[in-house]
């Protein structure tokens, strides 16, 4: 006799069929819990609900620009402002060195002295024959003026007294020049012969270096030559961490034909001697000024044209602003051209293009 299957055990023995059933149930609730989503979800905003577009928060910063002054960074190297290399005038052995290597002189002092040899004597003889011949002159014309003397005769007593009045100048200068002086205040940094050594006339003795004021030489772009001026203040690090207040006082005219930067000269006040020759410096010039924001490099952007700016917010609306950099540093960028308050979107500038809807958060500490 046949048993008859409860309905039950039949659906256990079609586990496809039961498979498609739970599946229908399944993607019908999804379904339907979607649809109810999207029935009871309300637009965003007022100004979505109104137009239609969707509508992104942002937050935004409240901005006021602050005077900024540009500079232009130069690096350079320190020098004296003058130097120059003293050579004897006249042939002599050196007797005596009265300026060590290194030290501070001042203008006329004796620095070497070569022998005199026999020149104080010449000197002492040549005054008596000028003696001589300013008699002889004298003579001559009073002998002249009775006319008891030709005037060929007071010609030649005239020409002899000229001629010992030459030798006698020219034996003054060649003592004088036994005795080497520093033609200008200065560090008397080099020397360069020793008590016995002999010197020509022209051997080189020594170098004297004038470091007051201290001059740092460096070099400007061609954009930047234009806006600068004598006079001009200007300030310079050392290497050494020290720093030292200047003006301008040299600015080239013409460039150099590889680089096209122009040659400057920056002079420093250096009385005390503290401040060295041949070491490097950094020089800072400030430049025209401006009022700008500094802002974070995130937040900078382009626009569809390729322009620098930033996004602010101006009626409920992305407003992207072309900037000018003024200056940048390790903690941001200072902005120029944004106007003396902007509002500037600092999250998510990224999902937002010029004239697209927002609405505000403001940071803490802005107002709405």
């Amino acid at each position: 006799m046949n048993k008859i299957t409860p309905p039950a055990r039949r659906w256990y023995r079609h586990p496809y069929f039961i498979a498609s059933t739970i599946s229908v149930f399944l993607i019908l609730w999804v379904a339907s819990g979607q649809f109810g989503n999207a029935a009871a979800e309300a637009p965003a905003t007022a100004e979505e609900a109104k137009s239609g577009v969707p509508v992104t928060r942002v937050t935004v910063k409240r901005i006021t620009s602050s005077e900024v002054t540009r500079e232009v960074q130069l690096y350079g190297r320190t020098e004296p402002d003058r130097m120059t290399r003293i050579a004897a005038e006249i042939g002599g052995r050196v007797m005596k060195v009265h300026a060590k290597r290194g030290a501070q002189v001042g203008e006329g002092q004796l620095l070497i002295e070569l022998d005199a040899r026999d020149l104080p004597e010449q000197l002492q003889s040549a005054e008596a024959v000028l003696a001589q011949r300013e008699l002889d002159y004298q003579a001559a014309s009073k002998l002249a003026t009775q006319g008891l003397q030709g005037k060929s005769q007071l010609a030649q007593n005239l020409s002899a007294l000229e001629l010992a009045r030459a030798e006698l100048k020219r034996l003054q200068l060649a003592l004088d020049h036994t005795q080497i002086r520093a033609p200008f205040t200065g560090v008397f940094h080099q020397r360069m012969v020793e008590q016995g050594d002999y010197v020509g006339v022209g051997d080189p003795v020594g170098e004297l270096a004038d470091l007051d004021p201290l001059i740092v030489k460096a070099n400007v772009t061609e954009s930047d030559i234009a806006q600068l001026s004598l006079g001009q203040a200007a300030s310079a690090r050392f290497v050494d961490g020290r720093t030292a207040q200047g003006t301008v006082r040299y600015i080239a005219t013409v460039s150099h034909g590889g680089t096209n930067t122009f040659d400057i000269e920056v002079a420093f006040d250096n009385a005390d001697g503290s401040l060295w020759a041949g070491k490097s410096a950094e020089l800072s010039l400030p430049l025209e000024s401006h009022y700008a924001i500094k802002v974070s490099p995130a937040l900078l952007a382009l626009d569809e044209a390729g322009n620098l700016g930033v996004k602010s917010v101006e009626n409920g609306q992305v407003k992207f602003i072309p900037i000018e950099v003024v200056m940048a540093d390790a903690e941001g960028v200072w902005t120029g051209g944004v106007g003396k308050q902007v509002e500037i979107i600092t999250q998510g500038q990224g999902f937002v293009r010029d004239g697209d809807p927002v609405e505000v958060v403001y940071d803490q500490g802005d107002g709405a």
